[in-house]
């Protein structure tokens, strides 16, 4: 899942916000935890430039909707973007 890799499908992205962001989504992705023991990761202009979360691909089926969920809510508060 990706945010600011792209800013055109990151509609709102904010270059300065990018820690805060990461940050918060590092809260997030500790609450989860794959059939296998370990919990997705937040990754910061490593492979791609913007902020990245790794390993959702192993989480349930409905692990995988709340997180991006929520990580799409998290992006939206944190970038002021009025959600209607």
């Amino acid at each position: 899942m990706n945010f600011g890799y792209d800013k055109q499908v990151s509609a709102g992205w904010k270059e300065e916000k990018k820690q805060i962001l990461a940050e918060k989504l590092a809260e997030l992705v500790k609450l989860y935890v794959d059939k296998n023991g370990q919990s997705p990761y937040v990754e910061v202009d490593r492979m791609y430039p913007g902020v990245r979360i790794r390993r959702i691909t192993h989480l349930t089926e409905q692990q995988h909707k709340k997180i991006v969920k929520k990580a799409d809510a998290i992006y939206c508060e944190v970038m002021g973007i009025q959600v209607h």
